[in-house]
């Protein structure tokens, strides 16, 4: 059975632990990031926050939040660890960065909006609220990436810049759009 859940997609498993309570599938998840985990925890490890106390504190807060990630589980996984080391082995209830809870919520609403049209015709209504707010250059970018589905690299060679850049105005043009979903929804 692990086999086979390997070839599922992240989406797919977490959406296994949600409805099915399927234990396998978090432990699928596990193993597809714990290189992450010990990778992010390494260089921040010391005598007072020592490997064989960390590790399980933070594999526990990781099993119990996976069932209610939304979004990239890297980021999810980063942000446990960010909060671990930042609050102390205290439990960080579902600590996400301030600017990607609009697009989880978002990202919920989307899910749960299947074959209903007028969830369907709200969500579109603030998304393109939200992507009317964008200039000429964070338009072209945005449709390049996620539409066209073209590499940072062509994008690169289109803007005459570099693949970072193009990478960091990819992350700025999302908090913008965050912040906009926010305000919407508090309107």
């Amino acid at each position: 059975m692990h086999l086979q859940l390997n070839n599922l997609n992240d989406k797919e498993l977490l959406l296994r632990m949600r409805k099915l309570q399927d234990r396998e599938a978090a432990g699928v998840l596990l193993d597809r990031y714990s290189h992450l985990l010990v990778a992010v925890c390494l260089p921040k490890l010391s005598q007072e926050k020592p490997a064989e106390t960390v590790f399980p504190a933070l594999i526990r807060q990781l099993s119990t939040q996976l069932s209610s990630s939304f979004g990239k589980l890297n980021e999810t996984v980063y942000a446990i660890v960010q909060s671990y080391f930042v609050r102390g082995n205290k439990t960080t209830a579902h600590y996400i960065a301030p600017h990607t809870q609009p697009i989880q919520r978002l990202e919920t609403q989307v899910e749960h909006a299947g074959n209903n049209p007028i969830a369907r015709t709200t969500l579109t209504a603030r998304i393109e609220q939200a992507l009317s707010g964008l200039n000429k250059e964070e338009e072209a970018l945005i449709t390049g990436f996620y539409l066209e589905h073209q590499t940072l690299q062509e994008l690169a060679q289109q803007h005459r810049t570099t693949a970072d850049k193009v990478r960091n105005s990819l992350k700025g043009i999302r908090k913008k759009i965050a912040t906009q979903l926010k305000d919407v929804a508090y309107e």
